[in-house]
């Protein structure tokens, strides 16, 4: 299901937008959702990666329990591997 979203920007964006468009014999709207999907996936990533953090250091705080630096290490490769793969996605 799709639905019709009315956005304002200024003049320059709406330009180049329908230049791409034009160009790549797509409509507007599909070259949006190329382009913003994966910026879309990326900014939730990182909010998820924040939130994640967020709540360790409030766990740390309540209780003064802590991981050791492998349990770290692996937080921080899961947390590259998500933006690994958001980043894969926005190159194809």
């Amino acid at each position: 299901m799709s639905r019709q979203l009315n956005l304002r920007v200024n003049d320059e964006f709406a330009e180049r937008l329908e230049r791409l468009a034009r160009r790549l014999g797509r409509p507007m709207a599909a070259v949006l959702e190329a382009v913003g999907t994966p910026a879309i996936e990326s900014a939730e990533a990182d909010l998820l990666f924040e939130a994640e953090a967020l709540a360790a250091w409030e766990e740390y705080e309540l209780t003064g329990t802590h991981f050791p630096a492998e349990a770290v290490d692996a937080l921080f490769v899961t947390a590259h591997r998500r933006a690994t793969v958001v980043a894969a996605n926005r190159n194809t």
